[in-house]
């Protein structure tokens, strides 16, 4: 078919994000300064407004400049996609001969995906240089963009092991099975090229099994350490013609308030004068987090824009920056029903990416919002600021209102709270509708997080909580992956 389905679409790109923050993690530990570059290079999130943004790397440091792109895959390879006749699809575009690129490989440990704790950097200059040597894949599909993978021929032993030998055309290994292991140096590519690997490894190296390239067509493999070197000179950048270069300095420019007195006035040129609004609201963004007014007044511009993915970027921004300006911005958003659905979806999911308190948010009430898509994110989104010490608070908000109550319920199931305790409180002082809600909820917990707390202090709750737990939490038709299917089948019947 070739074509995603979703949930293919979402485990990609969770790794992908998964690993970039690694990625980021470890570049830090190594004294680099990093920031997202690319906005959702660390995010999972999917939005259906498609926001024709520039093609820049996923990570940037905010000292040297280089700009860092980032592949994570549940199998490590040396590899790129790439678009033979797209220049904005190619695998190098926005990244310089001096950038990096970072491989890093991801586990899938029932479900959850982990990362390595060894990342892989390349030069961009050196897989340029080795470019022809690279192996092509098919071409994806259409609904994958026409793109190719080049593969770089790389050696990444799949067991862990030490280096016994190095000769001119092999690697010697003994392997942690004990095994003996050679990889080659020298091979031929389809036509008789001859391709030679660089070994990175010294005679007693100990290597990681399935993450670590041990060899590769590359002639360096980059040793994990920040560069030693002086700022870099953002504020040139943004006189540049190259839109990824404006973007890069103005995004980092606003992390870098050491230089807000030089920085303050160029980035307000760019955010008056340049063609593109989406240069304009980035250099916007960067005000703002400088604390200057007049990039507050253009997040809002932008949030007025014509163009639906200009306003949904500036949202996305809002959700990115700190303090209680950002927050009443978006609550502005929210409240007018004219917005479109998923901008306000949009900023009900932002809430709950920073620690607001959550009675200072307008969630609560989004979750009994007319646009379903605007009350499923605003439940998920309120899961995640429920505490302990407002649960108290919430659970008071269930009551006569059916719609707002099965969202506050779920929220509190989602979250990372223990609530049992206060629910249990709760139903020995409310009768009615309330009283209906929290045994529910008590009961949507489960068993093993509410049956031991109920019989030791409310026994006599029992009795109505145990048929929920046998007939319909223990019950394998109400699992989602059978209801979906299910429901499948169902659809199948005409």
């Amino acid at each position: 078919m070739g074509f995603k389905t979703d949930r293919e679409f979402l485990r990609n790109i969770t790794v992908g994000a998964i690993g970039t923050r690694q990625v980021a993690k470890l570049l830090n530990a190594a004294g680099f300064r990093i920031i997202e570059l690319e906005r959702t290079a660390i995010s999972n999130k999917l939005w259906m407004t498609k926001i024709k943004r520039l093609r820049v790397p996923d990570l940037l440091c905010l000292h040297s400049g280089t700009r860092i792109e980032s592949r994570a895959k549940g199998t490590l390879k040396v590899t790129m996609s790439h678009a033979i006749k797209n220049a904005d699809r190619a695998w190098d575009k926005g990244l310089r001969d001096k950038d990096l690129v970072a491989f890093i490989k991801c586990y899938d440990q029932d479900g959850h995906w982990e990362p390595a704790d060894t990342v892989c950097l390349f030069r961009v200059s050196d897989m340029r240089a080795t470019q022809d040597v690279a192996g092509l894949s098919q071409m994806k599909s259409a609904a994958e963009g026409n793109e190719i993978q080049l593969t770089w021929p790389s050696t990444i032993p799949k067991q862990a092991g030490h280096v016994e030998a190095i000769e001119p055309d092999k690697i010697k290994t003994v392997l942690a099975s004990g095994r003996r292991q050679s990889y080659k140096l020298i091979s031929k590519k389809k036509g008789g090229v001859k391709c030679i690997l660089t070994p990175y490894v010294n005679v007693g190296d100990v290597f990681v099994g399935d993450e670590q390239v041990i060899a590769s067509v590359m002639p360096e493999l980059v040793e994990l350490a920040a560069p030693d070197c002086d700022q870099y000179d953002f504020i040139a950048d943004l006189e540049e013609d190259d839109h990824e270069t404006v973007y890069a300095a103005s995004k980092a420019l606003g992390y870098l308030p050491e230089l807000k007195s030089q920085s303050e006035q160029p980035l307000r040129t760019v955010m008056n004068d340049d063609s593109n609004p989406l240069l304009q609201l980035e250099a916007a963004s960067a005000l703002a987090r400088l604390g200057i007014n007049d990039g507050w007044d253009g997040i809002a511009s932008a949030a007025k824009s014509d163009r639906d993915d200009v306003k949904m970027e500036a949202v996305l921004i809002l959700g990115e920056l700190p303090g209680q300006k950002p927050l009443g911005m978006m609550k502005e958003i929210a409240a007018n029903t004219s917005s479109p659905s998923e901008l306000r979806a949009a900023c009900a999911w932002a809430m709950g990416e920073h620690s607001y308190d959550l009675l200072q948010t307008p969630l609560l009430d989004l979750i009994a919002d007319d646009d379903e898509d605007v009350a499923t994110h605003a439940i998920v989104s309120a899961s995640r600021l429920i505490t302990d010490d407002n649960i108290a608070d919430v659970l008071a908000q269930i009551g006569d209102n059916a719609k707002k109550s099965a969202g506050i319920a779920r929220s509190v199931v989602l979250s990372s709270s223990n609530p049992v305790p206060i629910i249990v409180n709760a139903i020995e002082n409310t009768d009615g509708a309330s009283r209906n809600w929290l045994i529910y909820l008590l009961a949507r917990l489960g068993i093993q997080k509410s049956e031991a707390y109920v019989r030791d202090n409310a026994n006599h709750l029992l009795s109505e909580l145990d048929f929920f737990w046998k007939y319909h939490e223990e019950n394998w038709t109400n699992r989602l992956d059978v209801a979906d299917q299910l429901d499948f089948l169902t659809a199948q019947y005409l």
